[in-house]
């Protein structure tokens, strides 16, 4: 997990990752494809570069925010058995991770982010569209959920 200030920051970790081995990342709603084309252009391996992307009710949900202050993670991944939380905290940004074992522990933390105040989540690229919505269902909705897996 890496908070970057800017394009050329992201572009040399996205050149370090691709030398030390890495095939997958996935990054928040902040790029587009436009972007994760030039960083993917840069890349000598098959290294798989994906975005946050939002379903079209919850892109007018967070285009409507006035904040993005409080952003919440969620991330499945093998290995964990317990759910493990991080904190990534500044002036601009508040943004709290949370690394889960499997789609029912997603949807207990997203649940938990959401009780903690965030404004908005997203999701790793483990998320389709179905599992996009359990998530977004499992919330009742409260905040815009967007996914770096396949949304169509």
């Amino acid at each position: 997990m890496a908070g970057i200030s800017s394009f050329e920051m992201t572009r040399e970790l996205v050149k370090k990752l691709d030398s030390e081995g890495y095939d997958l990342i996935d990054m928040c709603g902040d790029f587009d494809d436009e972007a994760v084309e030039k960083l993917l252009s840069i890349t000598k391996s098959d290294m798989e570069i994906l975005h946050a992307d939002y379903l079209p009710a919850e892109l007018e949900k967070i285009e409507a925010l006035d904040s993005l202050q409080e952003y919440g993670i969620v991330v499945v991944m093998d290995g964990v058995e317990e759910t493990q939380n991080f904190t990534l905290k500044n002036d601009v940004c508040n943004t709290y991770v949370r690394f889960t074992k499997d789609l029912d522990a997603a949807k207990a933390a997203a649940k938990e982010l959401v009780e903690q105040g965030v404004y908005f989540l997203e999701l790793c690229s483990f998320f389709d569209k179905a599992r996009t919505l359990e998530i977004i269902d499992a919330i009742g909705g409260k905040v815009p959920v967007g996914s770096c897996g396949e949304l169509k």
